[in-house]
């Protein structure tokens, strides 16, 4: 029996989908053990022993959450992989992005002997790295961890060549390996409505600074002002930061249009149903790896207008017909688009909707992405 560790985030998108994918798949290979070990607070609930030195559930006080996290940090963790660590002898261990390099090194530590792969995200590179969001010391904490991992996975081209432009010397050890995806977006609901007569707009982004929804609400209030012909909904579980939430709440409070849901939590045939409803998916950030947004905007036939980052400018490389990208991160650029749009100039078509979503299946195959790490687990034997 092959036994693998992952010690990563239990709340928030990504960790839906493989808390998810995990499920399914614990009938279907009998012979994996598949142990989780969160670095977050668990929202989430697995068929296999998840553990949470962060508690479970819903922060129900703000103050006992943060004592929760610093008793955690200080003593839990190191107790719960003695504990780990003391039973069991992992053949794969998962560290499901770089945030927390020094817990990671922990971990390594702790399943000495086991074959280890690091997940690299946008925002633990982008921001946390290169934007010198980390200390001087946890920077060279993150350095050590790639030092020490046998295989970094990167899931895009574009992050992948920023990470070689900035580390040569593990190019080696990189993988690109795309997220996949649950198998329910292979297949598309019922066709766009156009009864209503409304054109919507989602953005799905968390509410943090750098990923500019404040500009969105900005530029959608430029182009159609309170015109119920448009609709522009936010949705953000998690990831709010007071202040970005405060600006787009004044910006929006006299737009009956726009519709603003940061409270309530989407995920299954629910989330499908988000995007298949929508006619435009909107990712706007500074920053980015390829967000799953962009991908579940590809699988549903809702046209992505995104920021013109590397990464996403590689989505035409690869033949992607439908994304729309800005010239500028602006509301004014994105208020065009949006123009655009509006007067038909670049309205996609249901072949090219079509061509996209076929694509999309095929690349972002969630089966194929999680055998690349059961082949890590066989190389370790």
């Amino acid at each position: 029996m092959k036994k693998v560790l992952i010690f990563g985030q239990a709340t928030g998108g990504n960790a839906a989908l493989w808390f998810e994918y995990l499920n399914k798949i614990k009938s279907d290979i009998p012979d994996l053990k598949v142990t989780f070990l969160s670095r977050t607070r668990t929202t989430l609930k697995g068929k296999f022993p998840v553990f949470s030195p962060y508690g479970k559930g819903d922060v129900w006080s703000i103050f006992l959450s943060k004592v929760r996290s610093k008793l955690a940090s200080l003593i839990l963790i190191d107790m719960y992989l003695k504990f780990l660590g003391l039973f069991t002898k992992y053949d794969l261990v998962v560290l499901q992005g770089n945030y927390t390099p020094k817990t990671n090194l922990k971990v390594l530590s702790n399943c000495n002997g086991a074959a280890s792969v690091v997940n690299i995200y946008g925002s633990d590179f982008y921001r946390k790295y290169k934007l010198n969001e980390f200390s001087l010391i946890e920077s060279q904490m993150f350095i050590e961890v790639l030092d020490r991992v046998d295989c970094i996975m990167i899931n895009w081209k574009g992050v992948a060549d920023d990470f070689i432009a900035e580390f040569p010397q593990y190019k080696s050890k990189i993988k690109i390996n795309p997220w996949g995806v649950n198998s329910r977006w292979k297949s598309l609901g019922k066709a766009k409505s156009e009864a209503a007569n409304i054109t919507t707009f989602i953005s799905t982004r968390a509410l943090h600074d750098y990923n500019n929804v404040d500009l969105v609400v900005e530029a959608f209030i430029k182009s159609f002002g309170n015109d119920s012909k448009y609709q522009l909904r936010l949705l953000a579980a998690y990831g709010i930061d007071d202040k970005v939430f405060n600006r787009i709440q004044k910006l929006a409070v006299k737009h009956s249009n726009i519709l603003i849901e940061v409270d309530k939590w989407y995920d299954g045939d629910d989330l499908v149903q988000v995007y298949e409803q929508a006619d435009y998916n909107i990712c706007f950030g500074s920053t980015d790896q390829l967000s799953l947004s962009i991908v579940y905007g590809l699988l549903s036939n809702t046209v992505n207008i995104l920021s013109p980052l590397k990464n996403y400018y590689y989505l035409h490389q690869l033949g992607f017909k439908t994304p729309v990208i800005c010239d500028e991160i602006s509301s004014s650029s994105l208020s065009q688009v949006f123009t655009s749009i509006v007067s038909n100039d670049s309205e996609s078509t249901k072949f090219e909707l079509d061509g996209d979503r076929e694509m999309a299946i095929e690349m972002f195959n969630l089966d194929r992405t999680f055998q690349q790490y059961l082949d890590l687990a066989n190389r370790s034997t």
